[in-house]
C-alpha cells in the first residue's frame, strides 16, 4: 500500500501533464539540433550550439524511428517525415553474408551487426507499416527478422546471441525483443512460424534468465553457464510485454500469471519513493510501453498509470536542461549547466514515452 500513497503525494505536487505537447517539443528539438548535413539522418549527439559531426548508431536510430511512429499516430503531419526516415535508414543495411542485416553504422564497411539492433528495427518497422500503411516497411521488418533468426543455435539449448561477431553470450536484450518482433510479425502476416518462434524463445529465456526470487530478468548467460545478474528495466519490460501479448493471443493463463508477477515486481523495483523512474531513459521507455500493454491485455493486474504519470512528469520537470534537452537517467535531476553533449537516444526515448502515453491518458 505504500507505493500508491507515495505516488499520490508526488502527483499532488506536480503540474498538469501535457504529454503530447512534451513529446512533440522533444521531437522539434531533435529536428533543430541533431539533423546531419544530409537533413535526413540524425547525429549521435552534439554539444550546445554545435552541429553533430557523427551519424547516430543503429540503437539510437531504432529509438528515433519508434518516436516518429508515435508522433505520426498523434499528429498526421509527421507521416511524411516518418516515410522519409524509413527510406533513409536503408543506409544502415549491410548485405554481407551469411545473412544480410542492419549494421551498427552506415556502410560500406565490414559488418558489425547486433541481433538486438535488428530486433528494435523489426519492432519499429512493423509499427511504421501500420502508421503509414506502407508494405515496404513490413518487408524490411521481415528481412531484418531473418537476420535475427540466424543468431539462434543449439548452444545452451537455444536462444539468440547478442552480437554476430562475438558469440560469447545470449542476452535477455537479444531474446525478449526477438519474441516481441515475432509476435508483431505474426499479427501482421498470420504466419504460424512466427508464433512458434515466439513461444520457443519465451520458454528458453524464462528458463535461463529469469530470477526465481522476484520474476525479473537477468542480463545474460555466457556459454559456460555463468550468469550476468544485472537487471535493466527494458529486459523485464520486454518479457512483460511478451507475456501479456502471448496471453492475448493464446489465452494460456500461465502467461497472464507471468505478466502479473512482472508488473508488480517491476513497479516495485523501478519506481522511486519520489515518483521518479529509476533507470536510464533508453531502457525505461520500453518498460513504460510494457506496463501499458500488460494493463490493456491482462485482467486483475496492477494499474501502472499513477506511476507513469508521476514518473514522466518528473522527467519533464527535473531531467530537462535549460535548452530543452533530456539527460540519460530519469531519476537524476539536471545539473545547472546544459547537457554537453546531449544524445539522440536520450531525446528520442523521452519523446517516445510522452507520445505513447498521450494516447492512453
Amino acid at each position: 500500500m505504500l507505493l500508491p500513497i507515495l505516488l499520490a503525494a508526488a502527483l499532488s505536487h506536480q503540474p498538469s501533464a501535457d504529454f503530447r505537447g512534451w513529446g512533440l517539443q522533444a521531437l522539434a528539438s531533435i529536428q533543430e539540433d541533431l539533423l546531419m548535413p544530409d537533413a535526413v539522418l540524425y547525429g549521435e549527439g552534439a554539444k550546445p550550439g554545435a552541429r553533430p559531426t557523427r551519424v547516430a548508431y543503429n540503437w539510437g536510430v531504432g529509438v528515433m524511428l519508434q518516436a516518429l511512429n508515435a508522433a505520426a499516430r498523434v499528429d498526421r503531419s509527421y507521416q511524411p517525415r516518418l516515410a522519409r526516415f524509413v527510406d533513409a535508414i536503408g543506409a544502415y543495411w549491410n548485405p554481407s553474408p551469411p545473412v544480410a542485416g542492419y549494421d551498427v553504422l552506415p556502410g560500406p564497411k565490414r559488418p558489425d551487426r547486433y541481433y538486438d539492433d535488428n530486433e528494435w528495427m523489426v519492432l519499429a518497422l512493423v509499427e511504421s507499416s501500420g502508421a503509414l500503411r506502407l508494405k515496404p516497411a513490413l518487408g524490411r521488418a521481415v528481412d531484418a527478422f531473418r537476420f535475427v533468426g540466424s543468431g539462434e543455435d543449439g548452444q545452451l539449448g537455444g536462444g539468440i546471441y547478442w552480437r554476430e561477431s562475438d558469440r560469447k553470450s545470449k542476452n535477455t536484450c537479444s531474446n525478449a525483443p526477438a519474441i516481441a518482433g515475432a509476435l508483431a510479425l505474426f499479427r501482421k502476416t498470420h504466419q504460424k512460424s512466427y508464433l512458434e518462434t515466439a513461444t520457443r524463445l519465451y520458454a528458453w529465456t524464462r528458463a535461463h534468465l529469469r530470477d526465481p526470487s522476484d520474476g525479473l530478468y537477468w542480463d545474460n548467460i555466457s556459454l559456460d553457464g555463468r550468469l550476468g545478474r544485472a537487471k535493466w528495466s527494458y529486459n523485464s519490460g520486454l518479457m512483460l510485454r511478451d507475456a501479456a501479448e502471448l496471453f492475448d493471443l493464446t489465452k494460456q493463463e500461465a502467461y497472464a500469471a507471468d505478466a502479473r508477477e512482472l508488473q508488480s515486481a517491476s513497479l516495485t523495483r523501478w519506481v522511486g519513493e519520489n515518483g521518479a523512474l529509476k533507470d536510464e531513459g533508453k531502457f525505461m521507455f520500453l518498460l513504460v510501453d510494457a506496463w501499458l500493454t500488460a494493463f490493456h491485455d491482462v485482467k486483475n493486474i496492477d494499474d501502472p498509470r499513477p506511476a507513469i504519470t508521476a514518473g514522466l512528469t518528473y522527467v519533464h520537470e527535473h531531467c530537462r536542461d535549460s535548452l530543452g534537452h533530456y539527460g540519460s537517467r530519469w531519476d537524476r535531476p539536471t545539473p545547472t549547466a546544459p547537457y554537453s553533449p546531449f544524445t539522440l537516444i536520450d531525446q528520442a526515448a523521452a519523446a517516445r514515452a510522452f507520445l505513447v502515453v498521450s494516447r492512453d491518458f
